[in-house]
């Protein structure tokens, strides 16, 4: 299904007629003549670059399309897992330190503490998980012209984006539905930071997603070190007034601390947060992305051939 709607983007786009710009009267003198020539090359570059953006469109169009139903389409439950992932994650967390202690972090509920720590972390992770292996698990698709390894790559990043915002938005629905009170004080806010996570999370991506299908064993020192040391480091279970000196020194230097540190800040009336700066994490989200982008450029060739 996938590899039709891709040939049948590829023959659209070589079956669509040509802009037949009628002859214009070139002008007798030769500096306007000059200027007439001009005026057409430019008519004729916007109209390349309209092509272009249009083919580009179809192309990732149809590559979240073979996504979604390559990696939702075939199991059983679908779309229902990535729900059902951080709600589990989420309830067993909050049955461990309901057991343990009474009272709210910082004054924060803790079901709404919670969610606004497993998932916003899990937009981050996903992100870069599913970017590690976009280039070498597509390479049957890169050999159509109108596919590149950028398409590839921004497809997985609009279909996590959409699939985790989407989580997000019912989870909170579902806790407030079964009592937890709670009113977001800054929604715009809230979706920037969420924003930072996934462009965070891209940024990783694009160097991985580069560098693994050349050196392999990268993949494996990436998931110990990205892994379950970055899940206990970034402050899911605890803000960063919790931490003594020096150990909210070391954390601090995590951007994700940062981010969640933020995007409680802008949820909870209850909550404002000393410690996160935004210039540090942003400038770890801008860096990461245009060292990401950077790499895959430079790599893209290299990484389709693989070893």
């Amino acid at each position: 299904m996938s590899n039709n709607t891709l040939v049948a983007i590829d023959a659209d786009v070589a079956d669509s007629p040509a802009d037949n710009v009628p002859a214009d009267n070139v002008p007798a003198d030769e500096d306007a003549a000059f200027l007439h020539e001009g005026r057409k090359g430019k008519r004729l570059n916007w109209s390349h670059i309209k092509d272009a953006l249009e083919t580009q469109s179809r192309v990732i169009h149809a590559l979240i399309l073979r996504e979604t139903m390559s990696r939702y389409g075939v199991q059983k439950i679908g779309f229902l897992w990535a729900l059902l992932e951080p709600v589990l994650m989420v309830t067993l967390i909050v049955g461990f330190m309901s057991m343990a202690r009474t009272d709210s972090p910082s004054g924060m509920p803790l079901v709404p503490f919670m969610i606004t720590g497993f998932i916003p972390f899990f937009m981050f992770r996903n992100t870069m998980n599913q970017l590690k292996s976009a280039i070498s698990s597509s390479r049957s698709l890169l050999g159509y012209p109108q596919v590149t390894t950028f398409d590839v790559i921004i497809a997985r990043v609009l279909l996590e984006a959409g699939v985790m915002l989407l989580v997000f938005a019912v989870v909170l629905t579902m806790a407030h539905l079964l009592g937890y009170q709670f009113r977001i004080e800054n929604p715009l806010g809230v979706l920037v930071v969420c924003l930072a996570l996934m462009a965070l999370g891209s940024g990783l991506g694009f160097v991985l997603a580069a560098v693994i299908p050349i050196i392999p064993s990268v993949g494996q020192v990436t998931g110990l070190v990205l892994g379950r040391p970055l899940f206990m480091a970034s402050g899911l279970f605890f803000t960063a007034s919790s931490v003594p000196d020096p150990y909210r020194t070391w954390l601090l230097y995590n951007p994700i601390f940062h981010l969640l540190e933020l995007l409680r800040s802008y949820f909870f009336y209850e909550f404002e947060s000393a410690y996160a700066n935004w210039t540090y994490a942003g400038s770890w989200v801008a860096g990461t992305l245009a060292f990401g982008m950077l790499t895959h450029q430079a790599l893209r060739r290299r990484a389709i051939v693989g070893l």
